[in-house]
């Protein structure tokens, strides 16, 4: 009985601690810093893919999607999902943003229509009736700026209109 609750104890422990969330990661010297807030009801991420392309295609109904593509730049993606609301069907939450940008950028700034430049697009995922799928930014400020310990600021600032959104802004740091 005691070896049982010892066992429990120590299990429960051990998964407690294991599971806190990640703001920060550092993959093959691969810094990622989210410096923005994230909703306190779910977690977000922030991840550069090299050597990639963002291709947005477009399905037989007129909707938006995205495909990544072996290619020469970088693709940033940032990932919002809230955390499931326990006995609900269909709970899943998430917002996707992703931003291609040229492989040999040094600073960008780029405002409203002018960020289809570097394709930016936002994703809404969830059984939100009518109000779920990809879209086009068009309104909205991006700025990146390369640093002198060759870390990059990275600063999006948008709305869309077409549906719903609980990111608006996203700051981060970042290592090529």
């Amino acid at each position: 009985m005691i070896k049982a609750y010892l066992f429990n104890t120590l299990f429960l422990l051990l998964a407690i601690t294991s599971c806190k969330s990640s703001k920060e990661r550092n993959l093959n010297s691969q810094l990622e810093t989210i410096n923005s807030d994230c909703p306190s009801d779910g977690n977000c991420s922030f991840e550069v893919l090299k050597n990639k392309s963002l291709q947005i295609k477009q399905d037989d109904f007129g909707a938006l999607y995205p495909v990544l593509e072996e290619g020469t730049s970088y693709v940033i993606k940032f990932e919002y999902q809230r955390d499931e609301i326990e006995n609900t069907q269909d709970g899943h939450y998430s917002e996707l943003i992703y931003v291609e940008l040229p492989q040999n950028m040094q600073s960008i700034q780029l405002i409203n229509d002018n960020l289809s430049t570097v394709k930016v697009l936002f994703a809404r995922l969830c059984f939100c009736r009518g109000q779920t799928g990809y879209y086009k930014v068009t309104k909205g400020q991006l700025e990146i700026t390369k640093n002198e310990d060759d870390t990059y600021n990275f600063m999006l600032q948008f709305q869309i209109d077409e549906v719903p959104q609980i990111i608006t802004l996203i700051e981060a740091s970042f290592r090529l």
